[in-house]
């Protein structure tokens, strides 16, 4: 009877804790989603899939889908998609569970050549999801937690933003910029 006893608690153990691995495993491979088809809305400037990925109550501070939309457009309309040589979400840092979401910092990588100028820029998102891990959103705090608390209060302390790291170096005609 003890033997049974002790078999169907480490049971329990087991399943118990492996499921807690899958929901992390599902959650990175949603926010991996996610943060890719928002990638690809900015780099197409397809800014109705770029606003669907993007946190809202941003959207609402700018006054909505509509004015984030044109805010987006305004703002890098002038600037040609072929200077964009890399922007891409790099590794998953945080996910975090809290009582009313899940939370996660997610690496954006850029580079961006323009007016014989490179800037590599290495930022970090803070993505949220209300629905356990399916659909994510995500903002931008440019490495600042002050600006992350006032986007978004109820911003887990557990979450670690790390600083934004950005390099800056100018092109040289006739050799290879890496």
């Amino acid at each position: 009877m003890l033997k049974r006893l002790l078999i169907s608690l480490l049971l329990v153990f087991f399943f118990g804790s492996s499921h807690a691995q899958f929901d992390t495993v599902f959650a990175k491979t949603n926010i991996r989603l996610c943060a890719d088809s928002m990638a690809m809305g900015f780099k197409t400037k397809n800014w109705d899939q770029y606003t669907r990925y993007s946190y809202p109550a941003l959207i609402g501070s700018m006054g909505g889908k509509a004015a984030f939309r044109h805010h987006m457009d305004t703002l890098f309309r002038s600037i040609p998609d072929s200077v964009w040589k890399k922007y891409e979400p790099g590794r998953i840092l945080q996910v975090i569970k809290t009582a009313g979401d899940l939370q996660a910092v997610i690496e954006l990588n850029y580079v961006l050549e323009w007016q014989g100028y490179r800037t590599t820029t290495t930022t970090h998102l803070v993505g949220e999801s209300w629905d356990g891990g399916l659909f994510w959103t995500f903002f931008n705090p440019e490495g600042d937690v002050t600006l992350a608390k006032l986007i978004k209060p109820d911003l887990s302390d557990q979450l670690i933003i790390p600083s934004k790291k950005e390099k800056g170096e100018p092109l040289v005609p006739g050799k290879k910029n890496q």
